[in-house]
C-alpha cells in the first residue's frame, strides 16, 4: 500500500480501486474533482495532517494535482469554504442532522 506521507505519483492500481477510501465505499475517486479513477490512471495522496483543520489527506488526480505546496493550498482553502457553508448558509441542516 502507497504511503501518503512520501507525495509521490502513483498509477491506480486494482487494490486501490476495489478499496474503501477515507470509510467512504463509493469508488476510488479524487477529492477536488469527484473524478472516479480507473486502472492506470495517475493519483497522489496529499499529506496534509499537518494543517490545522485540514480535513484530512486528499486523493489528487493528474488533472487537479498541481505539485505539493499549490495543491496543499487549495485543499485548506476548499476546507475553510465548507466549514463556512455548514457554519452559515447551511447551518440548519447541520442542526438537524445533530438529532
Amino acid at each position: 500500500m502507497a504511503s501518503f506521507t512520501d507525495g509521490k505519483q502513483r498509477l491506480a492500481t486494482e487494490e486501490d480501486l476495489k478499496a474503501c477510501w477515507g470509510g467512504i465505499d463509493n469508488g476510488f475517486r479524487c477529492c477536488f474533482c469527484g473524478y472516479k479513477f480507473k486502472l492506470g490512471d495517475k493519483w497522489r495522496w496529499q499529506y496534509t495532517n499537518d494543517i490545522k483543520n485540514a480535513g484530512g489527506n486528499p486523493v489528487v488526480c493528474a488533472k487537479c494535482d498541481e505539485g505539493i505546496e499549490k495543491t496543499r493550498e487549495k485543499w485548506i482553502e476548499k476546507c475553510k469554504r465548507v466549514k463556512d457553508l455548514f457554519e452559515n448558509e447551511l447551518w440548519f441542516f447541520v442542526e438537524r442532522l445533530k438529532r
